[in-house]
């Protein structure tokens, strides 16, 4: 399945790094190549972008990683790139030679944060927090020869001064308060003299500066777009006084330019067209954008033409617009959902060509729903109505007339109207439950807000819906969107409900079919929301009750229902909350009276604190994970009972030891106690760790830079051959687990890892990996067993157990996505059908990719190359034989009684 909503014929595709490399820091366009600088200037490529054919890739000599850079092209000489990548500073030529490089100095107190480029020079801007200076260094073009630095008094710091400043050509701007500062470089002959000061120019306003942006930049002009807080616009465009040379560096002058400036959310492009300088102001209003062409000319600005077009859908505001000026002028723009537009300009209008969107390669969270039941599957519950005889029977003929009814009216409509309704006829179909629950809706909410309703049998987008001011949770520097199945189809006479939550304090509940926005159900909350639970019960209207802890730790539901009924019980509730300032978990304990009804505190129990580790990610089991067996039948016919414990978390930390080792931890941590019933330890690894926890084993991922390879860890928990308690399982009980734990080496890196999961749990397990080359790969639980022996014995035989070996060599036939290679995949989600063998796989990234798997083939099931006709006719055969055979039986029997 492809991540956009409107076909489109891509001639070329590049997928970048998914990691720190693959961030782009700009992209400089020339005629016929692109030139991108991603990394924060690590990595330095120019691709063909009529083929997408990568040209040249360079590197600058650099062993660190950084974290800041500033990219900029030479006016003066336009195949020249020059890049700051914190300490390092290079140059590039357009045609993949690296010119030069130089490494500044290095202290903690001094950040070298902007790039200038005058005549001669490329001049490094830097801030020394130890004595307040900004301080300007000089390099030559030619060889990066430092040959002298200027010093200016500064009152911001670090983070001020990269919020507040930027550079235009040979000019730097710095915005503080309702000032805007304009430091011109000085003149290239005259840098070697220490006394000559930077000093600068000030545009004032009336009102503070909210923000400020260069829009366009050229060797003798620059537009620079100032925002107010007031939402004023401002418009200044600066120009130099004469046309400078190599050996002059002459100052700029600027003047103001009246813009239309009626809507705060307005974006701007500048473009040449026809030898004239045009800006492009865009803004949108509900489900249109309109736009303002401007001429601008040598010191005034003139309106020229106005275009509206309509939007299919809210979309929001305009976050991105770039002016395309050839032929056929285009206007590209990315909205506030993600969607990426591109509008044709011509001279009776405008008109909308392409929409994509591309918040889908955003996916935060994914929930299948099951679809709804037919009307006639919601009849048959109807039939076995009734109290008396009578009236069951009266029901049930009723029933089944009426079935009968819409089954003739269904056959005379069909062939009435073949070929007008057979469209309609088959979305229809599309959305009813098939025989084995296996087509689904997939409900998948994006980072910017924009939830989308999936058909997982063919992919199509049945509805989307847009929030704009929501607000994702930031879940260990991860966005993150609960999403809860509120109330399934089971209940036909309700609708099915979903919720969603923000941060900001928002609940939209929604139909998951149709999209549709419950009303009573929308709400924002009066208090900020630290975490979210799903209680076991329901309420009148069959709706699952929420539990939702506010920052003050108390406890409220939702939908608004006495706390017991929520909770079901009077005994007490474990609940768990982490604390991410000291790295503590906190495990409090909920009583409630009967007097209480809708909020109550929280009484803490235990509590967890790491010390010198950061706790990196927090791991639970599926909500669907099932439980089939309480043990495992060993050779012998003795059964090794399983710890299967529920209130068990997998909690993944990392730091560094006393030696400088850097070492990545992972604990199971029982929420109800707060005790440790696993820890693990390894040094020299290096995160992300991928971890799944399902029944009693758990499985971790690694990369070990030591041996500079993938590794994964299997352990699993027993309670030994005695269970403690057959009937029921508490935390409190005193179980001392029995650990079997086994490492192996993988071939691929791993980027996301999930577990298959099943209706009733009778399947084996797999594990789904998805690689950084673009595979989805299935391993067999049997594989990564913990308990593979080294010697095999006639009772691992027996058990069918194999043989432990450190390599997990992967066949090329596990492989589930072939040559469909989806690429920085994120997540996996996996999904129970209504047949026992089958599940269902749904991974995304930048890629979407959904399949069907069968851990222990199809047991229940016939295979779709069945041969149907062999088997029907075979059938009729014996049937007829049968019949035959038994006429012949009868008449010798008849024939030998009278002899």
């Amino acid at each position: 399945m492809r991540n956009y909503s409107t076909p489109l014929v891509s001639p070329w595709r590049r997928v970048l790094e998914s990691n720190a490399l693959g961030k782009i820091d700009r992209i400089i366009w020339f005629e016929n190549e692109a030139l991108v600088v991603s990394g924060n200037g690590r990595r330095v490529r120019t691709i063909r972008y009529t083929e997408g054919l990568e040209l040249w890739e360079l590197a600058p000599p650099v062993i660190h990683e950084p974290k800041h850079s500033h990219i900029i092209k030479n006016h003066r000489d336009s195949g020249t790139i020059h890049i700051l990548s914190d300490d390092l500073l290079w140059s590039v030529s357009s045609y993949g030679e690296m010119l030069w490089s130089v490494e500044l100095p290095s202290k903690s107190t001094l950040k070298n944060l902007f790039l200038l480029s005058t005549s001669q020079f490329v001049v490094v801007i830097s801030l020394d927090s130890n004595i307040n200076q900004l301080i300007f260094t000089y390099h030559e073009k030619v060889h990066g020869t430092k040959t002298s630095s200027k010093s200016i008094r500064w009152s911001l710091d670090l983070n001020e001064t990269k919020k507040s400043c930027t550079t235009a050509n040979d000019i730097f701007l710095c915005s503080i308060k309702n000032h805007l500062s304009i430091y011109n470089s000085p003149a290239s002959n005259s840098i070697q003299s220490t006394t000559d000061d930077i000093v600068p120019e000030q545009l004032t306003f009336s009102d503070s500066i909210e923000n400020y942006k260069v829009i366009y930049e050229t060797n003798t002009n620059i537009l620079v777009l100032v925002t107010l807080i007031n939402n004023d616009k401002v418009l200044y465009k600066f120009f130099r006084q004469q046309q400078a040379t190599s050996s002059d560096n002459s100052n700029w002058e600027y003047i103001q330019l009246e813009i239309f400036t009626k809507y705060p959310n307005s974006v701007y492009s500048v473009a040449m067209e026809k030898g004239n300088l045009i800006l492009i102001q865009a803004y949108a209003t509900e489900q249109k954008l309109n736009f303002q062409k401007y001429t601008v000319n040598e010191r005034s600005i003139v309106l020229s033409r106005t275009y509206a077009v309509e939007l299919p859908e809210l979309m929001g505001d305009i976050e991105y617009l770039q002016y395309h000026s050839n032929n056929s002028p285009l206007a590209t723009l990315r909205m506030n959902d993600g969607s990426l537009v591109v509008i044709k300009f011509g001279e009776h209008g405008a008109e909308l060509i392409l929409h994509r969107d591309e918040s889908l390669s955003a996916i935060v969270s994914a929930e299948a729903f099951d679809l709804s039941l037919s009307i006639g599957q919601m009849r048959i519950e109807e039939e076995f109505g009734g109290t008396g005889m009578l009236s069951m029977f009266i029901r049930r003929i009723t029933t089944q007339t009426s079935q009968l009814i819409s089954f003739v009216l269904k056959i005379v409509d069909f062939i009435i109207h073949r070929h007008k309704n057979q469209d309609f006829m088959e979305k229809q179909a599309a959305l009813v439950r098939d025989e084995f629950n296996l087509n689904k809706i997939l409900v998948v909410v994006t980072s910017v807000g924009k939830v989308f309703g999936i058909l997982t049998q063919s992919g199509n987008i049945l509805w989307k819906q847009f929030y704009n001011d929501f607000t994702p949770f930031d879940n260990f520097n991860q966005p993150s969107v609960p999403l809860f199945n509120i109330r399934t189809a089971a209940h036909y006479t309700h609708q099915p409900l979903a919720s969603i939550y923000s941060q900001n304090t928002q609940i939209k509940t929604f139909n998951p079919y149709t999209g549709d926005n419950v009303a009573n159900l929308c709400t924002t909350l009066p208090y900020q929301i630290r975490r979210v639970f799903v209680s076991s019960q329901i309420d009148e209207e069959f709706k699952k009750v929420l539990l939702l802890i506010d920052k003050k730790n108390k406890v409220h539901t939702f939908p608004s229902v006495p706390l017991i009924r929520a909770l079901g019980t009077t005994t007490p509730t474990y609940i768990y909350l982490f604390d991410k300032t000291e790295q503590a978990f906190n495990g409090y304990h909920l009583t409630v009276n009967d007097n209480e009804q809708t909020s109550t505190d929280l009484q803490e129990v235990w509590r967890v604190v790491f010390k010198n580790e950061d706790v990196v990610n927090i791991h639970t089991r599926l909500s669907t994970d099932r439980v089939h067996s309480n043990g495992i039948v060993l050779g012998d016919r003795s059964v090794l009972y399983k710890y299967v414990n529920p209130n068990l978390i997998a909690v993944v930390t990392e730091g560094v030891d006393y030696q400088k080792v850097p070492f990545v931890n992972l604990y199971l941590v029982d929420t109800v106690t707060g005790s440790i019933k696993l820890a693990r330890t390894h040094k020299k690894v290096k995160p992300p760790v991928h971890v799944i926890l399902a029944e009693n084993w758990l499985l971790y991922t690694y990369y070990n830079q030591r041996y500079r390879r993938y590794e994964a860890v299997s352990a699993a928990l027993f309670e030994g051959y005695t269970q403690y308690n057959f009937s029921s399982f508490s935390s409190f009980d005193p179980i001392v687990p029995m650990t079997e734990t086994k490492a192996y080496i993988l071939p691929y890196g791993v980027t996301a890892i999930q577990v298959t999961t099943t209706e009733k749990g009778i399947t084996a397990k797999d594990i789904i990996m998805a690689t950084p080359n673009g595979m989805l790969i299935e391993i067999p639980w049997m594989f990564i067993d913990p308990r593979r022996p080294l010697d095999m014995t006639q009772m691992d035989r027996e058990e069918g157990l194999i043989m432990y070996t450190p390599e997990l060599m992967i066949n090329y036939e596990y492989v589930i996505n072939y040559y469909q290679f989806v690429y920085n995949i994120r997540s996996i989600h996996t999904m129970a059908t209504g047949l026992e063998s089958t599940s269902a796989v749904f991974a995304y990234g930048l890629d979407l990719f959904y399949t069907r798997v069968f851990p222990s083939r199809l047991f229940d099931q016939l295979k779709d190359d069945f041969d149907f006709m062999f088997i029907g006719w075979a059938t009729i055969a014996f049937v007829v034989g049968s019949y035959f055979a038994r006429r012949f039986a009868s008449n010798y029997t008849t024939k030998k009684a009278w002899k």
